[in-house]
């Protein structure tokens, strides 16, 4: 599988990044250490633990928000958007929904665009769930099932979503869909343009930054309760849901599916900043990934207590050495703190990069208890 799938034809080059973008490399306890430091002391429990967490929790936020970089966008000045084509109604589905494909302003320059599927009959506001796409560059029409093949046909959540009474947002993700390079819509047409426009920003940051914006348009529709917002993403929508989580505390639930490893057991780790341009500041430790002043469990953990599922299979080719995901138990340890233990569901299961149909009904049951 190739990861040269932003702005390709070589678009995006690390070396020329970094040169142009000197940055002091920050550490942390985790630096230096090869396996996942512990979040939560062993023998720390009740509210004296849970205190010290928060201060850490701080601490580490403000770490991750270094990694990430911030991007010079900012939200535009009046929510705008508007329906594109006409109205779809999915009848042969168990319980029929409308799709109507839109666009929405990002900032006051930038237009984002999605699927909006809408369950027919509703005459109250229902809970939303945001629908983030894998690495494929039709981006938003595979989740909703207009791109259809018989091998991914896990990736259908969108649609599944919307039949079980869900109000779902799919939208493309920069460089995806009708924002990739190339089409009409795309307002960056190669990686240095956007380095350009934010040379302290990344990509993860920028993608964190647009789902934001589809919660503020989600917050304005009127079948849209704007208390229970959800998302939901395979592999490149999966580790969007988690930094989207990490920047929007509107999301009250997640689901995660094999879109993570630790950094540590990461044959691939430069698919964060050399393969793709999603966390370039992470290459500043490409010669010692054990210097990362996060891992992934940290990052897990900064979402607690929300409600979060992980899905992780243990012949991911892609995401390799999950194994049982041990260091999930860290993780565990934080929701513990909140007692909310029950909010974090780890399903792994021993199989390849997908998203199998039982760890798809679990998650829909998450965010139907979730998001009440």
């Amino acid at each position: 599988m190739s990861y040269l799938w932003y702005w390709p034809d070589g678009g995006w080059d690390f070396a020329a990044w970094k040169a142009k973008h000197p940055w002091e490399p920050v550490r942390s306890e985790q630096s230096g250490v090869a396996d996942p430091l512990p979040l939560v002391s062993e023998s720390g429990s009740g509210p004296e633990e849970l205190e010290r967490w928060k201060g850490e929790r701080v601490h580490r936020q403000r770490v991750s928000e270094e990694l990430l970089g911030t991007v010079s966008d900012r939200p535009p000045s009046t929510m705008r958007w508007e329906y594109l084509g006409p109205e779809f109604v999915v009848s042969n589905a168990p319980a029929p929904y409308a799709m109507r494909r839109l666009r929405y302003t990002l900032t006051d320059t930038e237009w984002g665009y999605a699927w909006l599927l809408t369950p027919r009959g509703a005459t109250e506001p229902r809970p939303s769930v945001i629908a983030l796409h894998q690495t494929s560059p039709s981006g938003k029409a595979e989740v909703v099932g207009l791109e259809v093949r018989a091998s991914r046909s896990y990736m259908q959540y969108a649609a599944e979503l919307a039949e079980r009474g869900f109000v779902v947002f799919a939208p493309d993700a920069i460089a995806f869909g009708e924002r990739q390079a190339g089409h009409p819509n795309a307002h960056y047409r190669c990686a240095e343009e956007f380095f350009e426009a934010h040379p302290a920003g990344s990509v993860m940051a920028k993608m964190a930054f647009d789902v934001s914006r589809a919660v503020d348009l989600l917050e304005t529709l009127p079948q849209v309760d704007p208390r229970r917002i959800g998302c939901i993403g395979h592999s490149h929508g999966a580790y969007g849901t988690l930094f989207a989580m990490l920047t929007e505390p509107r999301i009250r639930a997640g689901v995660l599916s094999c879109g993570l490893n630790l950094l540590r057991a990461d044959p691939s780790p430069d698919r964060w900043w050399s393969r793709t341009a999603l966390i370039p500041r992470l290459g500043y430790y490409e010669a010692a990934i054990e210097q990362t002043p996060l891992d992934f469990h940290h990052w897990l953990a900064l979402v607690a207590p929300r409600p979060l599922m992980v899905v992780a299979g243990t012949q991911d080719l892609i995401f390799p050495n999950v194994g049982e995901a041990r260091w999930l138990d860290q993780v565990r340890r934080v929701y513990e703190l909140y007692g909310a233990q029950r909010s974090l569901r780890p399903w792994i299961f021993d199989g390849p990069h997908a998203f199998p149909a039982e760890a798809r009904a679990d998650a829909y049951r998450m965010f139907t208890e979730a998001l009440v």
